[in-house]
C-alpha cells in the first residue's frame, strides 16, 4: 500500500510539472489548425525580470473593440503602434500568439506532454491499483 502512495504521490508531480507545457501545447495547436492572421498594434510594456512584458491589441474586424494580449519578449518590437503579424482565435481573440500561422511549431512542448503526462498517468494508475488491492487483502 505504501508503495502505492508513492507512486500516486509521483504520478501527481508528473502530471502537475507538465500542466504549463500541456496549456502552451494546446492553445499552440488550436491556433495551428483554427487560428486567423491578422495584424496586432504594440502599446506598451513593463518590464520583468530579464526580459519584458509587452501588450498588444489585436487588430479585429468589423469595427469590433481590440482584443489585449501579451507576450515575453527580449526585445521590443519598434516603437509604440508599431503593427506586427499575429495570428488569433477568432471565438478568444486575446489569445493570440505573434507571427503567422506558418511560424506556429508546437514541437517542443509536445514531447514533454506526451512523456510526462503519459508517465503520470499511468504511475497514477498503478498506484490507485496497488492501493486498491492491498486495501481489498
Amino acid at each position: 500500500m505504501t508503495l502505492g502512495l508513492v507512486l500516486i504521490l509521483f504520478g501527481f508531480f508528473a502530471l502537475l510539472a507538465q500542466s504549463g507545457n500541456l496549456v502552451e501545447y494546446r492553445l499552440m495547436r488550436n491556433l495551428k489548425h483554427h487560428g486567423v492572421d491578422g495584424q496586432a498594434v504594440y502599446k506598451f510594456y513593463e518590464y520583468v525580470t530579464n526580459s519584458h512584458r509587452a501588450f498588444f491589441d489585436v487588430c479585429l474586424p468589423q469595427g469590433e473593440p481590440p482584443a489585449r494580449f501579451h507576450e515575453y519578449m527580449q526585445a521590443l518590437p519598434g516603437p509604440e503602434d508599431t503593427v506586427v503579424p499575429v495570428v488569433y482565435d477568432s471565438t478568444k481573440p486575446q489569445r493570440a500568439r505573434l507571427g503567422t500561422r506558418e511560424d506556429l511549431d508546437f514541437g517542443k512542448e509536445r514531447p514533454v506532454v506526451l512523456l510526462m503526462g503519459g508517465t503520470g498517468l499511468v504511475l497514477l494508475g498503478v498506484g490507485t491499483t496497488l492501493c486498491l488491492v492491498g486495501a481489498v487483502t
